[in-house]
């Protein structure tokens, strides 16, 4: 079961990087809802002891997880940083504007 979900993390983690990919946001937000679903699950999971296939199966799984996440944070990071300079930005106007009302 354990080494079904990691595989369906992975699974999801792909679809994730092709909205980044895509600038896709929503699409993005609504796909780590159900990545976060499934590592609660993974939570909730008591550990198998692997080996042979299904242990690969497992590392697989993780190392995908684990290169779709650093290529999605590559992609995001970006538009975060974007996104963060115009919230900023919009804050000041607001306090300058109320500054100059008064």
């Amino acid at each position: 079961m354990e080494v079904q979900i990691y595989e369906s993390v992975a699974d999801v983690t792909g679809e994730m990087l092709l909205a980044a990919r895509e600038h896709d946001w929503e699409r993005l937000a609504q796909l780590e809802q159900r990545c976060a679903d499934f590592v609660q699950q993974l939570k909730s999971c008591t550990e198998e002891h692997l080996s042979g296939p299904s242990l690969q199966r497992k590392i697989a799984s993780i190392k995908k997880i684990l290169a779709d996440d650093r290529e999605i944070r590559n992609l995001v990071d970006p538009w975060m940083v974007k996104l963060s300079a115009m919230i900023s930005s919009n804050s000041n106007e607001r306090r300058l504007g109320s500054s100059y009302r008064q």
